[in-house]
């Protein structure tokens, strides 16, 4: 037993310390089991991976404002290398007896 009321006080403050260190410890264990549940983990994984897209759009469109020449450059390099293959198929399907829009 304490013989004096500092030692007292120090086993209440200890009492009063680890009421609220279990207080705590349940909560905190009730929080991580609703976070781990698989519904919540995806919807954070959602959460996340939307965040993250808009911050990459919000990146390419600065980047676009930035710099829209190079930004044209690039569509137009990317669009005649989507469409090389229909404009070779254009071109090799032609008639040779017709004649060219240049010689007129």
């Amino acid at each position: 037993m304490p013989t004096n009321n500092d030692e007292i006080f120090n086993l209440r403050t200890l009492a009063i310390e680890r009421d609220l260190a279990r207080t705590n410890l349940k909560r905190e264990t009730a929080a991580a089991k609703e976070r781990f549940k698989p519904s919540n983990l995806v919807e954070e994984a959602k959460t996340k991976a939307s965040k993250s897209v808009r911050q990459a759009g919000g990146k390419a469109i600065d980047e676009i404002k930035a710099n829209p020449v190079l930004s044209a450059t690039v569509a137009a390099t990317a669009m005649l290398i989507a469409m090389r293959r229909p404009i070779a198929r254009l071109i090799s399907n032609r008639n040779p007896s017709e004649p060219d829009a240049i010689e007129e």
